[in-house]
């Protein structure tokens, strides 16, 4: 995929836009497409998924990336700056530095949701969504978490130079999470 997200030999043209808004509705669609063999699972239910994105979108410093192909909307990374009274690291269990914890403004972006359909992932999509979001973003480092059962994104995560810093469940019934760290720039 070129940066302009032009597909070579007829595939779909994927645009990504940068935005401080997104349509729930659409985006909470696309989610149960991604994750529809899973959505059994408390992950993917309590709360809602309508819930967790409209709780991301109305974080102070949201900002997200999506990606359309043929005026759809294929997938998106999302997330926010962390406060310093941030719950983000509650309860994570690490052998790092202690000081990876504590928040102050302009420390971290957090990336709370991160979705590409199946179709396109196999085009990386994703890759511009992370790309184009991150390189907009001023703080000193990047965060996210990972489950522990999606093996296809942990290879990628440890591949694409992220620091795995600990684990941590997320929610109350939530699988286990990988919590990883990059710096910024992106």
């Amino acid at each position: 995929m070129s940066v302009d997200g032009s597909e070579p030999g007829g595939s779909p043209q994927v645009r990504v836009v940068l935005t401080e808004q997104v349509d729930i509705a659409e985006l909470a669609k696309v989610y149960r497409q991604v994750h529809a063999d899973d959505l059994h699972l408390v992950d993917h239910t309590e709360p809602s998924v309508e819930q967790r994105l409209e709780w991301t979108a109305q974080a102070p410093g949201f900002a997200a990336t999506v990606g359309y192909a043929d005026g759809q909307a294929i997938g998106t990374v999302m997330g926010c700056p962390l406060p310093p009274e941030t719950l983000w690291w509650r309860e994570l269990r690490s052998d790092t530095d202690p000081d990876l914890v504590r928040e102050w403004p302009g420390r971290t972006f957090a990336v709370c949701e991160a979705f590409v359909l199946p179709q396109f992932q196999r085009q990386q999509a994703g890759v511009p969504l992370f790309s184009q979001l991150l390189a907009s973003r001023t703080e000193e480092r990047v965060s996210l978490a990972v489950a522990d059962s999606n093996t296809r994104v942990l290879r990628s995560m440890r591949v694409l130079g992220w620091q795995h810093v600990g684990d941590l469940v997320p929610f109350p019934g939530w699988r286990e999470h990988a919590m990883f760290v990059r710096p910024l720039p992106w």
